[in-house]
């Protein structure tokens, strides 16, 4: 056994070619390849990948955010006592602080103020009316919503219609992988069938010309009629057109196959796995999730709608908030003493506030509301049918799945039979008790139940891989 591998690796090299021994493609392989060569379910595989970081994004408008401003002033309109107020006024001024906005509508500011002052053309100063001079003072402001964004509805609901958008476009792209993956594995299983057709159709061809052949022989010596040998032809014809579609379906089918892995070729020089009793039986009926992924993003569209619709009623309410600031100050012609004097009490500024705004079409706003109701009730609608259509489709698809199962058991049955019923004609001829063209019909009632049994494990497969996108598929182990 050593030796004739040593001859066999030897002509080879001598051949100029390398004597290699490739295991059968296997369907996680062939997905691996869709992965890393199609460009298009990369997109879907890093869109799927980057969404989930995305899905606390709207919480950054509760965040605590860093601000810093700076502004140069410059003021040269006449003034009432130029003598003391002087001709222009320059002022540089700096502040930097921390704002947030609160899930209950408060919100705020604190943040430290630093002013440069300079008064230009002031001929008699007077006291606390200095030409140059700082001002520095720390400022908290306050602001509660109470009818528009009223204790943070609004916010809220931008909150609800940001989170839910990320999620149903995260479950809509996955929604999508899942399908081309699904897509391509039923092409993968398409070429396997396929390729086995195609030799069953050769071998029932074979023995068509073989037949046709026989019965030409009976003819011509006068021991058969012409009819069967017409008969013979027409089959020969019929197989021979049988036989060339196979091969088309088996060329598309190569295409497809390449095509989903990124591979400009329509030739596939991989070994697919044969479609043997094992393959199909072990499969169990996949396991259902709570929602299939669309319509999981028809859900969160629904929580979208709900919320624009909160937003669109938010947006035409009356305003009334209540404000206030407090702030501790120091003015004096030093950096240093007008920062220190700014955090004691010695010159404290309040203010207090209420701000009201209504709009006064009071008509175009109920019919905003009544526009936003309607909106809402068509995305749950929407996402009701949806949900049913996805029960029903399921229900379809498990009833066609477990038929085609039970189908495909008798098929096995029919070709145990015809392949019992073919090798017993085949004992009887070598004993000469029957001829080659009942053996040649015996075979072909073989072939064809092969070809039924192999449409209807592709029947099977394709059925399983539309269930994987309802939930987790596994194997019976």
């Amino acid at each position: 056994m050593k030796a004739k591998f040593l001859v066999i690796l030897l002509l080879g090299l001598l051949a100029g070619e390398t004597v290699s021994w490739s295991a059968a493609l296997t369907l996680e392989s062939y997905l691996d390849q869709v992965k890393k060569g199609n460009e298009g379910v990369q997109a879907l595989i890093t869109a799927s990948e980057a969404m989930p970081l995305r899905k606390d994004e709207a919480r950054l408008l509760t965040r605590p955010n860093l601000f810093a401003n700076v502004t140069f002033y410059s003021d040269a309109k006449p003034t009432v006592a130029p003598s003391f107020m002087g001709t222009r006024t320059l002022a540089d001024t700096y502040n930097f602080g921390f704002s947030q906005q609160t899930p209950f509508g408060l919100s705020g500011k604190l943040y430290y103020q630093w002013t440069y002052t300079r008064i230009e053309g002031a001929s008699s100063p007077v006291p606390l009316s200095l030409p140059i001079f700082y001002e520095a003072k720390p400022v908290l402001e306050l602001n509660q919503s109470l009818l528009k964004n009223g204790f943070g509805s609004e916010l809220r609901s931008q909150v609800q219609a940001a989170e839910s958008g990320t999620l149903a476009q995260a479950y809509g792209e996955q929604f999508k992988l899942k399908a081309a993956l699904a897509e391509a594995e039923g092409a993968f299983w398409r070429l396997a069938i396929s390729r086995q057709l195609v030799q069953v159709q050769k071998e029932s061809l074979e023995r068509a010309s073989r037949l046709k052949e026989w019965n030409s022989n009976r003819a011509k010596s006068g021991l058969g009629d012409r009819s069967d040998e017409l008969q013979a032809q027409a089959n020969l014809q019929v197989r021979t057109l049988e036989y060339e579609s196979a091969l088309n379906e088996e060329r598309n089918a190569s295409q497809t196959f390449n095509s989903l892995r990124g591979i400009d070729e329509a030739e596939v020089k991989d070994v697919l796995p044969i479609m043997d009793k094992n393959l199909t039986e072990k499969l169990m009926l996949p396991e259902k999730k709570e929602m299939r992924l669309d319509v999981k993003a028809a859900q969160e569209l629904t929580k979208v709608a709900e919320a624009n619709a909160q937003l669109g009623k938010e947006r035409n309410s009356p305003v009334l908030d209540v404000f206030g600031s407090v702030a501790t100050n120091g003015r004096t012609d030093q950096w240093g003493s007008s920062v220190s004097d700014s955090f004691t009490t010695q010159f404290p500024t309040f203010t207090v506030g209420v701000k009201f705004q209504a709009a006064l079409d009071i008509g175009q706003v109920l019919d905003d509301r009544r526009a936003y109701s309607a909106e809402l009730k068509a995305a749950e609608l929407n996402y009701r049918r949806k949900a049913f259509e996805e029960a029903q489709q399921y229900k379809d698809l498990v009833k066609k799945f477990e038929e085609a199962k039970s189908r495909l058991k008798l098929c096995y049955g029919i070709e145990e039979v015809q392949e019992k019923k073919l090798a017993r004609e085949k004992e009887r001829l070598k004993l000469g008790r029957s001829v080659t063209y009942q053996v040649i019909l015996f075979e072909q009632d073989y072939a064809s139940a092969e070809l039924l049994r192999l449409k209807t494990q592709g029947e099977v497969l394709g059925l399983f891989s539309q269930l994987k996108l309802y939930g987790d598929a596994h194997e019976s182990r």
